[in-house]
């Protein structure tokens, strides 16, 4: 007890702003990657060095324990290599981190109307689409592999992107939290999973495979029927119209804090 009591009158206030700083700098660094591949690899990265070391002391063998004590000592520098887009888009996002907002209610009613008008065009022409909306799960790993747009997410935009002509018409486009359409071209990992129906085609299974992985919202039109669909949650919404793809998006992205943020629309309004 004696020595506990000397340990408490060893600690001075430094020490715990030393602390508390020290965890700040952690929870920005793992903000600034999450949505990246920057954890998966170092996941990795620690797994085979550690298997390495932990052989390498069982059997003795002194060349790779060696090798591991130095790759451990210069970590920063291999870690600065190997990560150094990363790094750099984690440091361009430091200046943007202040700038982002929610959307206002007028933005997100008008952001809602000209997806749902475009997703409706696209199947009323017979153009396949797969639009992302993004949640709290980052995609930045599937944006940065994508061709960045940075733009509104206007309808003439989405149907030139979709064309059968245009150079980006293959893959997905995926609307930030921010309301931007982030970035085109964007390939989506496929679903394996028994639930996909046995009509649906790479589109449908990528926009399942995302949201089994992700909290996204994927908006899918049909190339050979036309139709438009809502996929959240490893789920379909199948045969949608303008109004109930609205609205599908609306109950999905309401929350208990803004529970009358996208107020729905009324009976009147639906029937018209």
């Amino acid at each position: 007890m004696g020595q506990f009591f000397e340990f408490l009158g060893s600690i001075h206030g430094s020490d715990f702003v030393d602390i508390a700083l020290l965890a700040v700098v952690i929870y920005w660094v793992l903000v600034l990657i999450q949505g990246t591949r920057t954890i998966p690899i170092l996941i990795g990265l620690t797994v085979l060095i550690g298997s390495i070391y932990v052989i390498a002391t069982l059997l003795n063998l002194d060349a790779m324990g060696w090798m591991v004590e130095n790759l451990v000592s210069s970590s920063v520098v291999i870690l600065v290599i190997l990560f150094q887009a990363d790094i750099r888009n984690a440091l361009a996002q430091v200046g943007l981190t202040t700038m982002r907002r929610e959307l206002t209610l007028a933005e997100q009613t008008g952001l809602l109307d000209e997806l749902a008008h475009a997703a409706l065009t696209l199947g009323h022409r017979r153009i396949g689409a797969l639009i992302v909306l993004e949640r709290e799960t980052g995609l930045r790993n599937y944006i940065e592999r994508g061709k960045a747009i940075m733009g509104q997410p206007t309808v003439d935009l989405l149907l030139s992107i979709f064309h059968t002509a245009s150079p980006l018409h293959d893959g997905a486009v995926i609307i930030d939290r921010e309301g931007r359409l982030a970035a085109a071209r964007c390939i989506l990992p496929l679903s394996s999973s028994s639930t996909a129906r046995f009509y649906m085609g790479t589109r449908h299974r990528a926009a399942l495979g995302l949201t089994e992985e992700t909290d996204a919202l994927v908006i899918v039109v049909s190339e050979e029927r036309g139709e438009v669909s809502l996929a959240y949650r490893g789920e379909f919404e199948e045969n949608l119209d303008r109004v109930k793809l609205r609205d599908s998006i609306t109950r999905t992205l309401r929350t208990t804090r803004d529970q009358d943020a996208i107020p729905d629309r009324p009976a009147e309004a639906q029937s018209a």
